[in-house]
């Protein structure tokens, strides 16, 4: 499972370049060797990846969406465990999480 993250990083940044967003779905259709996950197993992969960034980067797990480009369930989650705050309301979540996700692609369209 420690390899997962690196992994899992390196393509999110790759996802974050195009200025894409993706699914568990296409994550695993990229990652061969990705063994199926529970929901709360993402979280922690999730939570992972973004442990591990510098201070100013911004969260790659926002861009692991569900649907049609929706904020995915666990993201609050991820975000609360890192210990950041995006609001109560949802409205103020999924503008925070709608940011996030323009920040990725700005920090990482160049790089």
């Amino acid at each position: 499972m420690l390899e997962v993250p690196t992994e899992l990083r390196t393509l999110l940044e790759q996802i974050a370049r195009d200025g894409a967003t993706t699914t568990w779905t296409l994550i695993r259709k990229r990652l061969k060797g990705l063994p199926r996950l529970h929901t709360d197993d993402q979280c922690v992969v999730l939570w992972m990846v973004d442990d591990e960034r510098r201070k100013d980067e911004p969260l790659l797990s926002a861009l692991v969406t569900v649907g049609n480009r929706q904020v995915h369930p666990r993201y609050p989650a991820i975000v609360e465990q890192l210990g950041i705050r995006t609001g109560s309301i949802p409205s103020g979540q999924r503008t925070a999480w709608s940011y996030e996700v323009l920040k990725a692609r700005q920090y990482w369209r160049h790089r």
